[in-house]
C-alpha cells in the first residue's frame, strides 16, 4: 500500500487543462510534506511515492531533476515523473539524466504508443497506463 503526493498547491486542477498552468510547491514545503509523512508511517511496507508536474508546468528538466532529487532525499520511496508530451521525448531525455539513482513511476497519459520495451530498457520502475481502459 501506499500514498503518492503530487507538488502541485491547491486546490488542484487537471494536468492537461488548455492554457492553465498550475503553481507547483515551493521545494522546502513538499520535501516537509514527504518527510512528516516518513515520520508517521507505522508500517515498513507503506510507500510514500513523490510525483512532480516540473515537466507540465513548463519548468524544464533540470528542475525536474533538481525536484525527484529533493523529494529522493527527503525519502520518497519513487519519483513519479510526468509530461504531457504526445512523443516520450522529454521523458526519455529526463531517464538519462537520472540514470537509475532511485525508482521512478511513468504515466504515460500522451505518449501511450511508446512500446513497454522502450521503458524497460531505461528500467523504469513502473509505468501507469491510468484510464485508458475508460478510453478503449
Amino acid at each position: 500500500a501506499g500514498v503518492c503526493f503530487e507538488d502541485k498547491v491547491f486546490p488542484k486542477t487537471n494536468s492537461f487543462l488548455r492554457g492553465e498552468t498550475q503553481p507547483l510547491a515551493a521545494i522546502d514545503e513538499f520535501c516537509g510534506k514527504i518527510k512528516a509523512g516518513k515520520d508517521a508511517l507505522l508500517d515498513d511496507d507503506f510507500v510514500i511515492v513523490a510525483r512532480t508536474e516540473a515537466l507540465i508546468a513548463g519548468c524544464g528538466l533540470a528542475e525536474a531533476e533538481r525536484r525527484a532529487e529533493a523529494y529522493r532525499q527527503a525519502g520518497a520511496d519513487a519519483i513519479v515523473i510526468h509530461s504531457k508530451e504526445s512523443k516520450p521525448d522529454e521523458i526519455l531525455a529526463f531517464l538519462d539524466i537520472w540514470a537509475n539513482r532511485h525508482p521512478i513511476i511513468l504515466i504515460p497519459t500522451k505518449y501511450y504508443t511508446t512500446p513497454t520495451s522502450v521503458f524497460e530498457e531505461r528500467k523504469v520502475s513502473l509505468v501507469i497506463y491510468a484510464n485508458h481502459m475508460m478510453r478503449a
